[in-house]
């Protein structure tokens, strides 16, 4: 209908984006040309129908799946972990690679009031000015067609549900993340929450807080699946390991350098073609990997094995630890036709011994 109609006219002007295409069939690095599609003889896209067992995945249809073809209508989307790297990831992004975002931003110096969008530049990088971070924001972006503008190379929050609405068939976010340990996760969103948000008391121990005065029960299990109350069960890890399975391209935020490698090639970003550009590029993502974004100023200890800090959070983050070591295995899995020809190597010389990685 309407939204169709305006959609296609606006795509012409969406200049970013097609950008980032460029030069997009020539094979990628020299090596397998896995997702170098023919973006011209790819068959229309198809809505994706579930069996029973499958509903659950419905409400994330217009997400792609990884194995699915990349198509110049999909936008990169960033599910963002807090306290895993995704300042570090939105830095590379926006400052080494000049691509584009919509984040919380965009709508700083009263752009959240805008009538249309539009690109803006703040401190070095570009930002549509709409804020994908909140739920509100996330409406906003949706009444004003963000993802049929093609405005944005990166969409980053951390509401996937929420997000579902910004897609449509025609226009599908491609997903990806970066995982912590989920115990190092929780320590360091307590001392970043004392020491730099200031919104929980000092006077609040670490064990008062992993025993649930401020900390976040099994957050990645809960944002992937939608379910924000109530206890967890078996099946709703199931659901978030097969969401992570078929929607999401991994990373880890310790193996940083790796994973920009992999999300680069996943949603066909590129670095500049002039040799000293491209330099500066990956410079720039080498050094944000060593110093990294917004970490903790205040060096802190992890909670050591055996005391009741490390009990409480293990037992706060038991669902979410299983999420992290079944990410390790898609990781692992993802190597095939993502990873870079160094850990291509690795994968089989592993698998050779017959050992696991």
């Amino acid at each position: 209908g309407e939204r169709a109609a305006v959609a296609g006219g606006a795509r012409g002007v969406g200049q970013y984006n097609l950008d980032a295409y460029s030069g997009n069939n020539n094979n990628n690095n020299g090596e397998e040309g896995e997702g170098e599609d023919d973006y011209e003889s790819l068959p229309p896209p198809v809505e994706k129908i579930y069996d029973e067992d499958h509903q659950y995945l419905v409400p994330l249809r217009h997400f792609a799946d990884v194995k699915d073809p990349h198509r110049p209508t999909d936008t990169a989307f960033f599910f963002h972990v807090p306290r895993s790297g995704g300042s570090t990831l939105k830095d590379m992004v926006g400052k080494c690679l000049k691509l584009v975002q919509s984040s919380e931003v965009g709508v700083r110096d009263g752009h959240g009031a805008d009538p249309i969008l539009q690109v803006i530049e703040i401190n070095e990088s570009k930002y549509v000015n709409v804020d994908t971070t909140t739920v509100q924001g996330i409406q906003r972006a949706v009444d004003l067609g963000l993802a049929t503008s093609s405005y944005a190379d990166l969409v980053v929050s951390s509401y996937l549900h929420q997000s579902a609405s910004l897609f449509d068939l025609h226009h599908q976010a491609r997903a990806f993340l970066l995982l912590r340990n989920p115990i190092e996760r929780a320590t360091s969103m307590y001392y970043h929450r004392v020491h730099e948000l200031g919104d929980l008391d000092p006077e609040i121990s670490i064990e008062d807080f992993a025993q649930g005065n401020g900390i976040e029960n099994n957050w990645m299990t809960r944002f992937l699946t939608d379910r924000m109350e109530g206890e967890l069960t078996k099946a709703d890890l199931e659901q978030a390991k097969d969401i992570l399975k078929q929607k999401f391209m991994v990373g880890f935020i310790d193996d940083i350098e790796e994973s920009i490698y992999r999300f680069m090639k996943y949603n066909r970003w590129k670095y500049a073609e002039d040799e000293n550009q491209k330099m500066k590029e990956e410079d720039c993502v080498k050094d944000l990997a060593m110093v990294g974004s917004n970490i903790n100023p205040n060096e802190y200890e992890l909670p050591k094995r055996g005391t009741q800090a490390y009990a409480l959070i293990t037992w706060q983050t038991q669902f979410d630890t299983k999420l992290y070591e079944y990410g390790k295995e898609l990781f692992d899995l993802q190597t095939k036709t993502y990873g870079s020809k160094e850990r291509k190597k690795i994968l089989k010389k592993q698998k050779k011994k017959g050992g696991k990685l």
